[in-house]
């Protein structure tokens, strides 16, 4: 089966079709996805702020930042995955034919990438940076800076879908 024609039986889905023809389903989906990125992007952005030494949080050490914000990335990355999937369910040949929504998938893989490079990278040897007086390496610190830009690019290109 062509990736269109899977589109297309998707949104022929019960839940697809209840997605798309509830005059109040669609919407608050899409609040709750929002409300998602928000806490997110906060959590994650504080992180990479303190990689940088910047923000309110650049006195404390990072791995201690890490054991607090991470459940609230984790928590809302899972609340975005299941409504952005429920929102593609209702309008998938939409998305399909959206060169934002394809930018926007591209952008979270590489957005996962590099999160999984800095875990498996720079944050392995943390304990040898953790003090908040030590300067981060340069391999954390350049994670920091492309996770603040991706996610910037992901909440345009996702805002982008609305209309493109």
């Amino acid at each position: 089966m062509h990736l269109f024609q899977w589109c297309q039986w998707l949104e022929a889905t019960t839940i697809g079709a209840a997605v798309r023809n509830s005059d109040w389903l669609f919407p608050f989906i899409e609040s709750i996805h929002m409300l998602g990125i928000v806490f997110l992007v906060g959590a994650t952005g504080l992180f990479d702020l303190r990689l940088l030494g910047r923000g309110p949080l650049r006195q404390h050490p990072i791995s201690q930042i890490a054991r607090q914000l991470m459940p609230w990335v984790w928590g809302s990355f899972a609340v975005m995955f299941i409504t952005g999937s429920l929102m593609f369910t209702s309008e998938a040949t939409r998305c399909y034919q959206s060169w934002c929504f394809r930018g926007k998938m591209i952008l979270l893989i590489l957005a996962g990438l590099n999160a999984f490079i800095f875990q498996f990278g720079a944050y392995r040897y943390v304990a040898n940076w953790d003090d908040a007086a030590l300067k981060p390496p340069s391999g954390a610190r350049f994670a920091a800076y492309a996770s603040l830009a991706l996610w910037v690019l992901i909440v345009f290109a996702g805002r982008g879908i609305a209309y493109y």
